[in-house]
């Protein structure tokens, strides 16, 4: 049975010690290939970590379309043949067709596979600009670069590195709050199907109320009520 690892996080690895003995057009050629190589491990990230997301979301979504049709078909099945099924099940099986949606819905398997894909493609498309601009500067640099030269083909890998970093950070920030939308319609869920009224999801809640509207609202609030 093969066993699939789970990817490794992702880290800044640590920058190699740099040979002063060495040229300049050589120091910043490796300084380009390490930007470049954090740059190509996200991306391989990202490709390993959509495999799971994208299983999970292919066979909810397919189970959901069967149990919505097999649902729908069994009235019929039952108008054609009363010993066949009961037409009670019919609720049923839409009822388990819109519990897999929920499910998806409630644990992101779709929004992480495309949010990684997404995210992947960007980066994909940073590292393509940059290689393009590094092409053009270096291959216009002599030997021994000037430091208008030098300070260009910085500019390039530290563009390079904030992208990178810029897309990432939108991905992260894309995930907690649909982390907090997965809560709070988990809370709404469950509250609905016991018949109360949902709760907030207080840990993710951004617009809490300050203690002094607190108190306000509570000077407010009628104190015959239970609510």
């Amino acid at each position: 049975m093969v066993i699939r690892r789970r990817p490794a996080d992702m880290v800044v690895s640590e920058l190699t010690e740099l040979d002063r003995s060495r040229s300049r057009a050589d120091l910043l050629w490796e300084l380009f290939r390490h930007a470049e190589a954090e740059v190509t491990t996200a991306i391989g990230w990202y490709l390993e970590r959509r495999r799971a997301p994208s299983r999970w979301s292919r066979s909810l979504r397919a189970l959901a379309a069967l149990l919505g049709i097999v649902g729908t078909l069994t009235p019929l099945v039952h108008s054609a043949a009363p010993a066949a099924v009961r037409p009670e099940w019919g609720f049923v099986f839409l009822a388990a067709g819109a519990g897999c949606v929920l499910f998806d819905r409630i644990f992101g398997f779709s929004a992480s596979w495309t949010r990684y894909i997404r995210t992947e493609l960007a980066l994909q498309q940073v590292l393509k600009r940059a290689q393009s601009d590094w092409a053009q500067l270096y291959l216009r640099a002599t030997d021994a670069p000037s430091d208008k030269e030098q300070t260009a083909l910085l500019a390039v890998i530290e563009r390079l590195r904030r992208d990178t970093q810029r897309v990432m950070e939108e991905e992260s920030a894309a995930w907690v709050g649909y982390l907090a939308e997965g809560v709070e319609e988990l809370t709404r869920s469950t509250a609905g199907g016991a018949g109360q009224r949902p709760a907030p999801a207080g840990l993710f809640r951004m617009d809490r109320l300050s203690g002094r509207d607190r108190v306000g609202e509570q000077t407010q609030r009628p104190r015959d009520t239970a609510l």
